[in-house]
């Protein structure tokens, strides 16, 4: 219960739980929902990532609890979204056609499993015996993803074709430095499974918010 926003027990016995959901969803919007679950999302990223080159990791002991936020916040949208689906006065009012409404169901689970993605990076890194050569290397590289996720989140909330172009492109220029680092490690006898999956996690995250930026449709002038 504690991650459904919104839904209160109103009656429970034994073998039964009666919720109710109190929120007015002509108060609630899509745009901050998603913006807000960007946020957490961001923050979890930025402080995991720091750990890599920080001897202080206490901070990663908070990233699952951030998470259920987040998982609070996806229910919270999808729970509006099915509401405009089934109610055309509530989309009017949100001004939101069909196409909106499947875009932002598909931007919040991409979030969603950004997130999760994160508390499994915290977990890796929590247990992590890399080196600390290895862990700023990881670090230098990943750092760049930040900037794929502010471009992608902005290009979706201002559906801004041009600005989802640049968080795509920094996402290949991402990936073609992940192909150059496995490129490097194949040569070696003994390669590290560890490193190789820290990784994948990290393009894993990065290609949440790359994904995000691919809804933003190219506008045509007739």
């Amino acid at each position: 219960m504690r991650r459904l926003v919104g839904m209160e027990i109103v009656d429970e016995d034994s073998s039964n739980v009666n919720v109710h959901f109190l929120l007015d969803a002509t108060t609630l919007s899509p745009e901050k929902i998603l913006k807000r679950m960007s946020s957490i999302a961001l923050g979890m990223f930025r402080d995991t990532l720091n750990t890599l080159t920080s001897e202080d990791k206490t901070v990663l002991q908070t990233i699952p609890n951030r998470d259920d936020e987040i998982d609070r916040q996806y229910f919270l949208l999808v729970r509006l979204i099915r509401s405009t689906m089934v109610d055309k006065k509530l989309a009017n009012a949100l001004n939101l056609e069909n196409i909106d409404i499947l875009d932002y169901r598909i931007a919040a689970n991409l979030l969603e499993a950004a997130g999760d993605t994160i508390v499994e990076l915290a977990n890796s890194i929590v247990d992590t015996a890399l080196p600390k050569s290895d862990l700023k290397k990881i670090y230098d590289i990943a750092k760049e993803i930040e900037k794929i996720h502010e471009k992608s989140i902005e290009a979706f909330i201002e559906n801004n074709r041009l600005r989802a172009i640049e968080a795509i492109t920094l996402h290949r220029n991402h990936q073609k430095k992940i192909s150059n680092i496995r490129s490097s490690l194949e040569p070696k006898k003994q390669v590290s499974i560890e490193l190789l999956d820290l990784v994948y996690t990290f393009d894993k995250i990065a290609r949440c918010w790359a994904d995000v930026a691919d809804l933003v449709q190219p506008v045509y002038s007739h």
